[in-house]
């Protein structure tokens, strides 16, 4: 039977259980800042929506880490509005995610948004739900909200379009039965070609590593990054124009490489820098051969000066998100590496590590001897840290209302869940706002933790059942029991005082 499609999407194939932390409200808000926009949600109550949740992930661990919030969002698969339901139903959390399309959500009940994000869907969805998409923004959104849109960009495809195109043609006119069979007769024909020595193969080599990577990876992420009927490849001057129509306007780029300013050392010399914007963000593409984009529109933002901007910059605080000793000032990127300044960033974590709780930026500076450093390099470096996750920004207004938040019951039901499969990798610090991966094993310490597990021993001997359950461990194997409780003691040296300073554990359990 041939399979459903809906507004050009893989429907009967769920989607993965990812995670994204750029959704999250207080990273969205500290890069509007970093490029000088204050954010509509400064202060009280703001409402968020994302549009295309999938699993309901980063959706819901953004509503238990964000109490100043109020969250919504939709997913037209019935059974990702269910997963994500069930999530929330978990952790008692107060959250309205629905299970409507694009075109449905223009007359639901909902409300003005401050917020309103978008992971990948753009790029997957066809031209009436897109139509729809910036109807809603024009109808929803606020003056001096923002909108978040990942997307799939040129010119970084061009090599592996045609490629896509075939193993799509072949699911249409030589596939039958299930999504998944018919996914798996495309690759296989696919294969067949390159190992026919097709010509196209040996002179697009980068096709080949995306035919690697497809045959290698989870089939569900496959399916939906490129079996979507619609699979919209598009130029950032197109989709500012698009969005346009919207109201919106384009505020930063949230993209790793440009947040750790390895597109602006890339730049340096070709006089790019006083181009358009639509002109200079497309060319940038071209520079790094980008493929994915990670954007912030503004409806009606105006730019703060310059003075009110560093001084709203200088109150925020950060945290650590890693143990302490693993700041480095290498970065990683897509398309590269960005080596920061060492000793700058060695001042910056010394601070940080010592502090048992967030840094403001202004006693950071005080505390790190960095008052003779040029202000915006500190800023910069800052910047950098958290745009590659080392560090979280924490703003006074989100600090002030974190002991409100539903984190903790979300992490248990997360916990809880770890005891039957792997599928929720992500807890939600409620100083940070955002999410982070945790392994199983960590999880399961967690769920020991809250039975009132202090001990290497004791968290063991409540980890170890589910564990063995799920791996295959004979329950008498005393080497597998001890390497559980060596690993429990690591816990509690290493993760337990990152996971206490984030409020992921709490002493009461």
């Amino acid at each position: 039977m041939r399979n459903k499609w809906s507004s050009g999407y893989v429907s009967d194939m769920t989607y993965s259980h990812g995670y994204y932390h750029e959704l999250s409200p207080p990273f969205i808000r500290f890069f509007l800042l970093m490029n000088g926009f204050a954010n509509a949600s400064q202060g009280g109550g703001y409402n968020y929506c994302e549009l295309g949740f999938g699993q309901g992930v980063s959706c819901n661990l953004h509503a238990a880490a964000n109490p100043r919030g109020r969250f919504h969002g939709t997913d037209f698969y019935p059974d990702h509005a269910l997963f994500a339901q069930k999530l929330a139903a978990g952790a008692q959390l107060d959250a309205n995610w629905l299970g409507l399309g694009f075109e449905e959500m223009l007359d639901a009940d909902l409300p003005q948004f401050d917020f309103i994000t978008l992971h990948g869907v753009w790029s997957w969805i066809d031209a009436a739900a897109r139509h729809a998409v910036v109807e809603f923004l024009r109808r929803r959104l606020k003056v001096g909200g923002v909108v978040y849109a990942s997307y799939n960009v040129m010119p970084g495809w061009s090599a592996e379009k045609p490629l896509r195109e075939l193993l799509w043609l072949h699911t249409e006119l030589a596939g039958a039965g299930s999504t998944d069979k018919r996914i798996r007769g495309a690759l296989d024909f696919a294969q067949r070609l390159r190992e026919g020595k097709a010509a196209f193969f040996d002179q697009n080599t980068r096709a080949g590593q995306m035919l690697d990577d497809m045959l290698r990876d989870d089939l569900h992420v496959v399916a939906h990054e490129y079996f979507n009927r619609s699979w919209h490849l598009t130029y950032f001057a197109d989709l500012a124009r698009d969005l346009e129509a919207g109201g919106l306007s384009f505020a930063c780029s949230l993209h790793r490489s440009d947040l750790t300013g390895e597109v602006f050392h890339r730049t340096r010399g070709m006089q790019i820098g006083e181009l358009e914007p639509a002109l200079r963000q497309t060319t940038n593409d071209f520079i790094l051969n980008r493929r994915f984009r990670r954007d912030v529109f503004v409806r009606g933002a105006s730019k703060l000066p310059a003075l009110e901007r560093d001084a709203m910059l200088k109150d925020v605080a950060v945290t650590l998100m890693r143990a302490p000793g693993s700041i480095s000032p290498t970065l990683q990127t897509p398309y590269g590496s960005v080596t920061l300044d060492a000793s700058i960033t060695r001042q910056i974590a010394q601070v940080v590590e010592s502090s048992a709780g967030p840094v403001r930026i202004a006693d950071l500076i005080e505390r790190g001897d960095l008052s003779s450093t040029p202000l915006e390099r500190v800023f910069e470096t800052v910047a950098a840290l958290v745009a590659q996750s080392q560090l979280a920004p924490v703003f006074a207004d989100d600090a002030r209302q974190a002991a409100s938040a539903r984190a903790r019951a979300m992490n248990q039901a997360i916990a809880d869940h770890a005891r039957l499969d792997n599928t929720l990798r992500y807890l939600a610090s409620p100083v940070t706002g955002q999410g982070m991966e945790a392994s199983r094993i960590e999880r399961l310490f967690l769920f020991a933790w809250e039975q009132g597990a202090r001990q290497a021993p004791e968290l063991a001997a409540i980890a170890w059942p589910p564990h063995a359950a799920t791996t295959g461990a004979a329950q008498a194997d005393a080497q597998a029991r001890g390497d559980i409780e060596t690993r429990a003691a690591q816990f509690l040296e290493t993760t337990a005082p990152l996971w206490t300073r984030l409020g992921i554990l709490q002493e009461a359990a």
